[in-house]
């Protein structure tokens, strides 16, 4: 089930049904800059969007599954 946009926020931590951990850096027009590692191995966080292609909040909200944890 995916997340409801209203939960995603800035520092928020969401998983993918997949448990890749994806953490919100900036919500800017609509689109989320995000950083991603793998759920199971929780190594460092890396780009998890191209810089030029941020992916649209809907989208976003329907690849999570669920909250980690949000500030």
């Amino acid at each position: 089930m995916p997340v409801d946009q209203s939960k995603i926020v800035v520092g928020g931590i969401y998983a993918t049904a997949n448990n890749q951990e994806r953490k919100v850096t900036k919500i800017e027009n609509g689109y989320v800059h995000w950083d991603s590692r793998g759920g199971n191995v929780q190594n460092d966080w890396s780009p998890g969007h191209t810089k030029a292609g941020p992916t649209p909040l809907t989208k976003f909200a329907e690849d999570c599954a669920r909250i980690v944890s949000v500030p």
